[in-house]
């Protein structure tokens, strides 16, 4: 029936919006409703903090987010992971990580390993997760990544190169961690030693071998040399170098500068019972100085090394010094040999056995230089030679 002051077209429009609310006619079809892929899939990360570097989390969590949202996070370790200063402090409150520290009740036992399968098993049949992520490369956990593939849920497992294949196959998919790479460190510089020069005559000191085979360091000009108190360990008894080093450390005589490590060495005399020599010590570095020859001068077998205090060494060195400032002020004026020994004994009263070594001295310190042909004597000044 027609509707006054209505067209037909408009009348066939209102017909079919009747229609389609009461019910009838044509409806359009709706899609099923798929949670899991309207909604992001709940994942359990779980992490063995003893198997994997704190570096690789970050990437780790780029890599979850992208499968699901991680509403349960959990770090599990022995106490010791976590107080250490390798930066799993930062990393647990940088990835909202809840740490789980635990105490091993016997040695050599993982109890986190066991922590991280019990809170597995738990989640696995009450917790909300969907999905589980296994941070480790341990073999161990082969058996909890195929129980939870069993029952019906999605394991993700994430270790680095060395993570056994067993524990890849068990996984739904494995994500292989690249391991952020070290710096390398460059090598130091090699130390180069300075030349240390000899508490004599001032000569070079060079690494050479005594004549019982020793390492040693030796002056070419005086023919003295330094080396080690634990070099004589295999020539003299250790009681004897003992009490050599205690004598030292007290330091009653001051003797030369020890060409090692800068110190005062002691003076000390050295006897076997049968016979004795003076050294220096050096209580500091345990670095002894022998002049020449003095070395082989103490037998081993004569007995025990006895050592005391001397200064006789001292008396030669004091005494060099003051005719080493007469000779080269002036103030003592010689040109041969035999007058400059005669002034030794009757000016500076200079005992016989003292006169050759303290001549030998001024030469090796070049105040002096004597002619062999002529035995005649020559004084050294900074600048000139006196005649």
């Amino acid at each position: 029936m027609p509707v006054e002051g209505v067209t037909r077209e408009e009348g066939a429009c209102m017909k079919e919006e009747l229609m389609r609310i009461i019910g009838f006619g044509k409806t359009e079809e709706k899609a099923p409703v798929n949670d899991e892929n309207t909604q992001s899939q709940a994942l359990a990360v779980l992490i063995d903090a003893d198997n994997i570097s704190p570096a690789s989390v970050a990437d780790i969590f780029k890599t979850v987010r992208g499968l699901g949202e991680p509403i349960v996070r959990r770090a599990y370790g022995m106490v010791s992971c976590f107080s250490s200063t390798d930066g799993w402090a930062a990393v647990l409150r940088e990835n909202g990580i809840v740490a789980c520290p635990q105490v091993s009740n016997v040695t050599h036992k993982n109890a986190a390993d066991i922590a991280l399968v019990i809170d597995a098993m738990a989640l696995l049949y009450k917790g909300p997760c969907k999905g589980f992520c296994i941070v480790s490369s341990d073999s161990d956990f082969t058996g909890l990544a195929a129980k939870i593939r069993e029952e019906g849920k999605t394991v993700y497992g994430f270790g680095d190169i060395k993570a056994p294949a067993s524990f890849r196959s068990a996984c739904t998919k494995f994500f292989e961690i690249q391991l952020p790479k070290k710096p390398v460190a460059q090598p130091p510089a090699p130390k180069t030693k300075k030349p240390t020069a000899c508490p004599r005559c001032g000569g070079e000191l060079s690494e050479g071998k005594t004549k019982s085979n020793q390492t040693c360091r030796m002056c070419k000009a005086c023919g003295g040399m330094t080396i080690k108190l634990s070099s004589l360990k295999t020539v003299f008894a250790e009681e004897g170098l003992k009490a050599l080093l205690e004598k030292a450390k007290q330091h009653e005589q001051a003797g030369c500068i020890c060409p090692d490590c800068g110190s005062s060495m002691s003076l000390l005399k050295v006897s076997t019972g049968k016979r004795h020599i003076e050294i220096d010590v050096c209580g500091n570095c345990q670095a002894l100085w022998y002049d020449k020859d003095e070395l082989e001068a103490l037998v081993p077998t004569d007995g025990l090394l006895l050592p005391t205090v001397s200064a006789g060494k001292a008396y030669r060195r004091e005494m060099t010094l003051a005719l080493s400032s007469d000779l080269q002020s002036g103030r003592l004026k010689v040109s041969e040999c035999w007058q400059l020994e005669r002034a030794m004994k009757n000016n500076y009263h200079v005992p016989n056995p003292d006169i050759g070594p303290i001549i030998s001295a001024l030469q090796c310190q070049k105040v002096i230089k004597i002619e062999k042909a002529t035995n005649k004597l020559e004084i050294c000044t900074a600048n000139t030679i006196t005649k």
